[in-house]
């Protein structure tokens, strides 16, 4: 598969949100614990905007008391959703939290005891994120993997702490890649669609388009059908077909939450009701082409907020 690497750099500046934070060198980013008319956290914030990729950061762990120390995906605003992927939580090791305004903070994803991880030293975090699917790795090792119910929110990437007590960020870094356009459509008589129309927009947009008969070797397919959807930023889909495949992929799609574009033959009936969904409609003409390319430009633009 074409992954397409978009760099790796550190991450040097941070602003204070919640909490009181020092930041006297760079690189260096320092917690001191809650402000004393709020619930005992702090978070900061970056200049990096990060979606698809790899961050990490070295936590180093109070002396005593609670090891907790994450790194913050998608903040927005203090009423956003975004999530903490890390050290600590809920009395666990390691875990995976989610916050939003209706609901405040709730557990996603956990593994290990608190009570395991030893104050004072220091705690290599990495998290990958690969469209729905966030991998969380300590000190190398991988130790909890989640699939979201809902795609990732874009936003900026930040520092998150619970609770009393010093903490130190260093070294952080990301490694940014370019997110993927799963394409869902029958193998045989849409080449032309693919090559002409949806693989250049969708790299206009800095996505890696691609399908499963491109990608994918000797095993179970559906399996890593499946798996290709939930790693891709946008899934597309062409259904004009009565194709039981593509319609299996759709309606997996729209279960997981995934922003979903619809292509369909004008000229052709559709094999079910579609009222509900908004469908890009195009037509087997030099003009249609130029208006499919309009209008899967207008959705991408719509999705990816660019």
């Amino acid at each position: 598969m074409d992954v397409t690497d978009l760099g790796q750099f550190s991450v040097n500046r941070w602003a204070a949100i919640v909490g009181h934070w020092r930041f006297e060198e760079v690189g260096r980013a320092i917690y001191e614990g809650p402000q004393p008319t709020e619930r005992p956290f702090g978070m900061c914030v970056s200049d990096v905007r990060f979606l698809e990729g790899e961050a990490r950061v070295t936590v180093r762990a109070p002396q005593e008391g609670l090891v907790d120390g994450r790194i913050m995906l998608g903040y927005r605003s203090p009423t956003n959703e975004y999530l903490t992927v890390g050290l600590g939580g809920y009395g666990d090791a390691y875990t995976i939290t989610q916050f939003t305004l209706a609901n405040g903070w709730r557990k996603v994803a956990s593994a290990g005891q608190q009570e395991n991880l030893v104050p004072g030293r220091d705690y290599m975090v990495e998290v990958h994120v690969r469209g729905q699917r966030i991998e969380l790795q300590v000190d190398g090792i991988r130790v909890l993997e989640h699939l979201m119910e809902t795609p990732v929110p874009y936003g900026q990437l930040g520092l998150f702490a619970w609770g009393p007590g010093v903490k130190e960020f260093t070294n952080a870094s990301v490694h940014k890649e370019a997110g993927q356009a799963f394409v869902v459509m029958q193998f045989s008589g849409y080449e032309e669609l693919y090559k002409d129309v949806v693989e250049p927009v969708t790299r206009s947009f800095g996505l890696n388009p691609y399908r499963a008969d491109e990608v994918f070797g000797p095993g179970n397919i559906i399996e890593d059908i499946i798996r290709g959807i939930e790693t891709a930023q946008v899934v597309i889909a062409e259904i004009t077909p009565q194709n039981e495949n593509v319609f299996y992929e759709v309606g997996y799609a729209h279960a997981l939450g995934k922003p979903t574009i619809l292509l369909a033959d004008r000229t052709k009936k559709l094999p079910f009701d579609l009222s509900g969904r908004r469908v890009l409609f195009y037509d087997n003409s030099i003009g249609g082409k130029n208006r499919v390319e309009q209008g899967l430009r207008k959705h991408l633009e719509a999705i990816l907020d660019r």
